[in-house]
């Protein structure tokens, strides 16, 4: 039997976008929300803005040169959400207790987010159905 995963929340739900300002109007528009944040990582090669709702943010991202994996997610399908990530305590245990499981990882260890200050780990979009599932440490 597969060992659970204890998940503290739902960190953010990332939403891959063609034109990132275009997008923060519109959610402006629908919502009334200003943007919590923006920051930029250029490792991934996105740029992002961020809405916090309660406990979880609501990012929108764009590519920032047309060859990184946003602009290859567009392509293929359409704008749209392209990330689920889960709060853990540690994603080193976590993705641990997902190797064990049996889990289709696209990492191996954590990456280091410099730009949040956290670890985070992939796993495929197959084991979702069509989902990039994420694991992170930290505060959003």
């Amino acid at each position: 039997m597969a060992e659970k995963l204890k998940v503290n929340c739902i960190d953010h739900i990332s939403i891959a976008v063609k034109d990132l300002k275009r997008a923060e109007e519109d959610f402006k528009q629908a919502f009334g929300w200003e943007v919590d944040g923006r920051y930029s990582d250029h490792e991934e090669k996105i740029n992002v803005a961020y809405f916090m709702i309660g406990l979880t943010a609501l990012e929108i991202m764009e590519d920032m040169d047309g060859t990184g994996e946003v602009a290859k997610f567009i392509a293929a399908h359409g704008e749209g959400i392209m990330v689920l990530s889960m709060n853990v305590c540690s994603a080193a245990e976590s993705l641990e207790l997902l190797r064990r499981n049996g889990a289709d990882l696209v990492d191996r260890k954590p990456r280091f987010a410099k730009e949040l200050n956290r670890y985070f780990a992939f796993l495929h979009p197959r084991q979702c159905h069509g989902v990039l599932t994420e694991i992170i440490d930290g505060k959003y």
